[in-house]
């Protein structure tokens, strides 16, 4: 079984803008997801389906209690998570000592900051499957929210012992070493992971970040292959465009974002930085106005947008609608300078 601390670690690579609030900073958004919390969504057609075929499921079966932890899976994915609590609890009530579960209720604590119970459940679990790497993997897991990436090491150590070919445990040294500033190390672990696991999408993001921050044209053969995993995976087709934007690869930027907003409509930073590209490089600043106006009306309090937009509004002369966005923006963020400069220049 893949375990992945998605929503938790790793580079769901969202929006963290730079100094100019031009374009994103990938560094800022990675290390903001290492604690990412899942934003509740309306759930697509397939996941409803999905949950209706769980719901028959357990009519049919219901003291399975994998069924109910795959069920509060989803739940938690759509942010629903009371639900998602109550059936990891109906599966702790039916076998509170299956090993799953234990995972489970270690996993949901864990992502709400509590790690000393996290932890507590996982030293029980320890003592009643002392060899099976998915507990100390788990435990890696929750120093890594912790930050405590020298004690993360040494359970995705222990993970390995028990299962030298576990990927997800090599993911977790990866990105542990790359925190703790060993670039070499890190690399070897994540190129370790998909060497066990080809499938493994998360080290490939990892690796094609690191290479990033090298400006390595490596970057995109690593996003490829993490696309030839997932081809609809948003937070690969985001970083993508990332990297494309910063090499002046203006249009395969923008069709990695289009991917993206087509797999996520609701995908405000991708919608953020068409704008940006649209403004910035290509000059066409009456196109930047609808990307700009999408990420606002998805976040009407996204105050880079409404600088942005206003921007663009300025560069067009339209110096009314330029002020109007600024004055929106210092609404939002009373100490953004850039809005104050912006609003100081249009009433000049």
């Amino acid at each position: 079984m893949k375990l992945s601390i998605t929503g938790l670690l790793i580079a769901f690579i969202l929006i963290a803008c730079n100094s100019t609030d031009r374009k994103t900073d990938v560094n800022d958004q990675r290390k903001e997801n290492s604690i990412k919390k899942q934003s509740v969504n309306s759930p697509s057609s397939t996941e409803n389906k999905g949950l209706m075929k769980l719901n028959r499921a357990i009519v049919k079966d219901v003291n399975n209690q994998d069924l109910y932890l795959e069920r509060a899976k989803l739940h938690e994915s759509l942010g629903n998570d009371q639900a998602a609590f109550e059936d990891i609890n109906r599966a702790y009530l039916i076998d509170s000592t299956h090993l799953e579960t234990i995972i489970a209720q270690a996993d949901y604590v864990g992502k709400r900051g509590q790690l000393e119970l996290g932890m507590n459940i996982l030293n029980k679990g320890e003592a009643l499957y002392p060899e099976d790497a998915k507990i100390y993997a788990k435990k890696a897991e929750l120093y890594l929210i912790g930050r405590n990436f020298s004690e993360a090491l040494k359970q995705a150590d222990l993970a390995v012992k028990f299962d030298p070919y576990f990927a997800h445990a090599y993911y977790i040294k990866g990105f542990s070493f790359l925190e703790m500033g060993d670039t070499a190390k890190a690399i070897s672990s994540h190129q370790t992971a998909v060497e066990q696991d080809p499938d493994f999408l998360e080290s490939y993001l990892e690796l094609g970040y690191i290479f990033s921050l090298k400006d390595d044209p490596l970057t995109l053969a690593f996003y490829k292959n993490a696309l030839e995993v997932d081809p609809n995976n948003k937070r690969v087709l985001y970083s993508k465009g990332m990297y494309e934007q910063e090499h002046e690869l203006y249009n395969e930027a923008l069709e990695s974002y289009h991917k993206a907003i087509a797999v996520d409509s609701n995908f405000k930073e991708a919608y953020f930085n068409l704008g940006f590209v649209h403004m910035f490089y290509l000059e066409l600043y009456s196109e930047s106005l609808k990307y700009f106006s999408r990420a606002m009306e998805i976040d009407p309090n996204y105050y880079q947008a409404l600088y942005n937009r206003g921007y663009a509004f300025e560069l067009m002369g339209d110096i009314k609608n330029a002020a109007t966005d600024y004055r929106q923006a210092l609404k939002v963020k009373p100490d953004y300078d850039l809005a104050a400069n912006g609003l100081s220049r249009v009433q000049e």
